[in-house]
């Protein structure tokens, strides 16, 4: 049964989760994952000062695994860098909007044998309109991964 389990709930392409981001912005985070090496992620936030965002990133990872010489204990579960390109979104109080793109560097663990992983990133950039500043965003969060579709 908990072999069965494992395979309904383990994080495989198909995976989509949920869950949070806290940081700039703080909010929902949702992740598909498209294959071994590649995932996309989606941000719904909120940031300081008082702007909401909408984010999408297409990210590609590798794993970073211990030197075994080095290191008697293994991870039980995977941990990944993680980089792509992303696009945000953002509409102030005033109703202006901002739209840029970022660069997104992060690290994920998945956690063995459970639908969970967590992540920390930082994401600098630009935003290009309604005129050009610099961007930075980040943060860590964690999510569930909810449904398989293979």
């Amino acid at each position: 049964m908990n072999v069965i389990v494992a395979l309904i709930f383990s994080i495989t392409p198909g995976s989509i989760g949920a869950g949070f981001v806290l940081g700039q912005p703080t909010g929902l985070s949702f992740s598909y994952i498209i294959s071994q090496e590649n995932f996309s992620q989606f941000a719904v936030a909120w940031a300081i000062p008082g702007r909401f965002h909408v984010n999408a990133d297409f990210l590609f990872q590798w794993d970073l695994k211990p030197n075994t010489e080095d290191f008697e204990m293994e991870l039980p579960g995977r941990f990944a860098f993680y980089t792509g390109p992303g696009v945000s979104f953002e509409i102030d109080a005033n109703s202006t909007s901002y739209i840029g793109f970022k660069a997104d560097l992060g690290l994920r663990y998945e956690f063995k044998g459970t639908p969970i992983d967590v992540f920390i990133e930082v994401n600098p950039g630009i935003r290009l309109l309604p005129n050009t500043t610099p961007l930075m965003e980040g943060g860590i969060g964690g999510r569930f991964y909810f449904f398989r579709t293979h």
